[in-house]
């Protein structure tokens, strides 16, 4: 880890970006657990998640895929999911949503939440993971 990772939070990797296009693939078919955030380009809460969201990606990378997607251009995620305000984030596992948040969420919430309700996904060996 480089000093700007350690003085920002740690590594960062950006998310999956989700579309109603690939929506199927990316988080239906999934074989990880999916953390989906929703945003809007006009909202200031959005923007300050991304960081957040990044480190989340980089910290999970192989363990649960961390997407997101803009609520103004994929309006059937938005509307399957009943998004009313953004940020949201789901938590999904096999297209189920198992969790949701509404509103800007720190780090740590978010982080527990990915621990919690994933842990049986998270803490598996590597070659389980593969047999699925």
């Amino acid at each position: 880890m480089g000093l700007l990772d350690f003085l920002t939070g740690g590594p960062k990797k950006d998310p999956v970006h989700i579309t109603d296009e690939n929506f199927e693939e990316e988080v239906l078919k999934s074989e990880l657990p999916v953390v989906l955030d929703a945003w809007g380009p006009d909202c200031p809460w959005c923007m300050k998640l991304v960081p957040t969201i990044r480190i989340l990606t980089a910290r999970y990378e192989g363990k649960v895929k961390v997407g997101e997607f803009n609520v103004a251009e994929a309006k059937y995620i938005s509307r399957r999911f009943g998004i009313r305000g953004t940020p949201t984030i789901l938590f999904l596992k096999k297209g189920v949503i198992v969790e949701r948040f509404s509103g800007y969420q720190p780090e740590h919430i978010l982080d527990e939440a990915i621990q919690v309700k994933f842990a049986d996904y998270i803490n598996k060996p590597e070659e389980e993971k593969k047999a699925k």
